[in-house]
């Protein structure tokens, strides 16, 4: 039998002169002084196990019985010095890894039986709880604290960095909540998939490479945050998950920490949400109250107001003033159950905002062509103006983007519902060249008051201007020295002309108005020719043989009777672009000699050359001037009004598109399109 010394014991001997590793530590026991130690002592027993037998005897031998479990207790919190002393590196860097692996081993145990379980998991609850509890966000008012004030909110409180450094601070004084709830919903950082929401289609609608913020969202639709794709976007919905329930937890302790509540309090407000769910929303965690709310939104009233009126004091220095939007607003207060002066009320009146224009603009254009008297000059120039029927038809290069714009259309329809190319670089493209792209940076606005006054009249008109020189904090005569743009609908130039006419001849600025110059807006221009363009091609819903755009709608499960609504023409656009995309798809089905049935299941594969063949056939078919002109020679009528009504609605389609991707190039050109019958109903005169 060989016989070795305790190299541990030695080492205290020895005035511990050398650092045990964690390993070492981990596994090292304290035999008595000189006790010869045995490597093998018959059967399977180490050396280890040998030497924690004896030191269980010797415990047991003494004359006052101490049991293991008593043995390590005693040792952990005894007082004496020297006692201390051994486990001073407990808890420290060179001994916390082995102090764990011996608690990580006991739990290990304790967990063996299910009332070790339970009892284990009430000990770390208890351990959690005293954690959490001691982790809090910094009191005070923000910065130096988590508290934000209704009175003292300003606009840059609400912008996506605040947010974000908000969200930060959450989880630099709550790294045990947030760590705890991550590793919940992804334990060992593992990459779930996540289930799409949108059609098979919608994966289209990103192309391979593309930046999300380079794709322009639909407009009907609202996001509540930029949504990723993929292992980085299902890491960033699980990180937006934990980060609300910090804030939740903190903002339940301490009322005092609502960044997120007075955030979301505000916008669920601005959007409309009943009181009742506010209530819900504040009870719950989730927001602040109403009352709070209707005060930071008052604070940000009076910061707006007076920062709309130091922007048009300077105005008088720039080329030309910031330009005014104004537009009608019905407001419902939906009463559920109506008693007497308690009833449902619905408010009239106007809003707008101020748009700064973009200095690196300016610097490109002439002063000397943005005066009043210069606007005036140019008015006196159309009355002399001689109009040629040529002004109003394209050009060469006009019309060869136009058949690029069609067949880009075309082979968008082909690649969303039924095939796809094999080589994307030589087959036709799905989105037609750009020609003028404006600056994507994020336009200068500044709202408006809402205003208790309807522009649906020229009196109305004009209470709406005086509301308008009240908010500016212009007098009459600086409002009316210098010209003046204005976007509006159709009504309100047609009130607005009312109004001015009544007031001539004056030679007045403010009476006469002659430095108000009023343009439709880009997005009142398409609705206005889609509503004309829909209503000439709807046709007769109450007459079954009728073959007007109403039979496409109703076949793609829409009623027609909804399609055309004057409170949501974003709505009627989306429908003319559906009915304009079944019956190019129907064509293409048609040259692809393909069977409805088919259509949906999995997509075909199309050499370049097919592709662009197919794409060129449906082009020449059916989208030229030539196939409609065949078709009314061959007396075919339900053809001839099919290829019209794709023509018409190939127009408002391109509109929308080039409007969402900031062409004002290929906006431009598409305006010469429709046909005269249709600027004849949408004329102001």
């Amino acid at each position: 039998m060989t016989v070795i010394r305790n190299p541990i014991y030695s080492s205290h001997r020895s005035s511990h002169s050398h650092s045990l590793s964690p390993s070492t530590e981990k596994n090292r026991v304290l035999p008595a002084p000189d006790q010869p130690i045995a490597k093998k002592m018959g059967g399977d027993i180490s050396v280890l196990d040998q030497n924690i037998l004896y030191i269980c005897n010797k415990m047991h031998s003494l004359k006052t019985k101490l049991s293991p479990k008593e043995f390590i207790h005693a040792f952990v919190i005894s007082a004496e010095p020297k006692l201390s002393y051994l486990r001073q590196h407990w808890a420290q860097p060179k001994g916390i890894n082995s102090t764990m692996a011996l608690v990580d081993v006991i739990g290990h145990k304790i967990k063996k039986t299910p009332s070790g379980r339970e009892a284990w998991a009430t000990f770390i609850q208890q351990e959690a709880i005293k954690i959490l509890q001691s982790e809090e966000p910094p009191r005070g008012n923000y910065p130096v604290g988590g508290f934000h004030s209704s009175a003292s909110v300003n606009q840059d409180f609400f912008t996506l960095e605040e947010k974000e450094a908000h969200s930060t601070q959450l989880v630099k004084h709550m790294p045990f909540l947030y760590k705890t709830l991550m590793g919940i919903l992804n334990p060992n950082n593992m990459v779930f998939p996540v289930e799409p929401e949108e059609s098979p289609s919608s994966e289209n609608n990103n192309p391979k490479g593309a930046a999300r913020e380079d794709i322009p969202e639909d407009i009907a639709s609202i996001a509540y945050e930029d949504s990723h794709q993929g292992p980085e976007g299902h890491h960033r919905q699980l990180e937006t998950v934990v980060k609300t329930i910090c804030a939740m937890v903190a903002f339940s302790r301490n009322r005092c920490n609502n960044g997120l509540q007075l955030h979301n309090a505000v916008q669920l407000f601005s959007c409309g949400i009943s009181e009742r769910v506010q209530e819900y929303m504040n009870y719950i965690g989730l927001s602040s109250s109403r009352r709070t709310a209707v005060s930071a939104l008052k604070t940000l009233a009076k910061e707006q107001s007076k920062k709309l009126k130091s922007i048009m004091a300077k105005s008088s220095n720039l080329l030309i003033r910031p330009t005014i939007c104004i537009d009608n607003i019905d407001m419902e207060e939906r009463v559920h159950q109506s008693s007497i002066g308690h009833w449902t009320h619905t408010f009239r009146g106007t809003w707008g905002y101020v748009h700064l224009p973009n200095q690196k603009l300016l610097a490109t254009l002439d002063p000397s062509e943005l005066t009043i008297s210069a606007y005036h000059q140019s008015l006196e120039q159309v009355k002399s103006m001689e109009l040629n029927p040529t002004m109003f038809l394209p050009t060469l290069p006009e019309q060869e983007h136009d058949k690029k714009v069609w067949k880009s259309q075309i082979a968008k329809v082909l690649k969303e519902q039924i095939a796809e190319s094999t080589d994307e670089d030589l087959s036709i493209p799905t989105s037609p060249p750009e020609i003028e792209v404006i600056s994507h940076a994020a336009p200068d606005l500044h709202m408006l008051k809402l205003m208790d006054a309807f522009d649906n009249s020229a009196e109305g008109i004009g209470q709406v201007f005086e509301s308008i020189i009240q908010q500016t904090g212009l007098t009459g005569d600086q409002f009316f020295a210098q010209l003046q743009p204005m976007d509006g609908d159709l009504a309100t130039i047609q009130n607005f002309n009312c109004l001015r006419n009544q007031r001539a001849p004056s030679s007045v600025p403010e009476y006469c108005m002659n430095n108000i110059f009023f343009q439709l807006g880009a997005s009142h221009t398409l609705w206005n020719i889609s509503s004309a363009i829909f209503s000439h091609h709807i046709g007769d819903p109450s007459n079954m043989l009728d073959c007007g755009a109403w039979q496409h709608l109703e076949a793609l499960g829409f009623a027609a009777h909804k399609a055309i609504q004057k409170k949501d023409f974003t709505l009627m656009v989306n429908q003319m672009e559906r009915i304009f995309e079944a019956l190019l798809c129907y064509c293409l089905m048609v040259k692809l000699d393909l069977n409805l049935g088919k259509l949906g299941e999995e997509r075909l594969k199309l050499p370049a050359d097919r592709w662009n063949s197919t794409v060129d056939e449906v082009y020449d078919s059916y989208c030229t001037s030539r196939a409609r002109r065949d078709a009314v020679e061959a007396k075919n009528t339900k053809l001839s009004n099919t290829l019209l009504l794709l023509h018409d609605f190939s127009t408002v389609v391109e509109a929308k598109q080039s409007m969402k991707a900031g062409d004002v190039g290929r906006l431009i050109p598409t305006s010469g399109l429709h046909p005269t019958s249709v600027y004849e109903e949408v004329s102001p005169t």
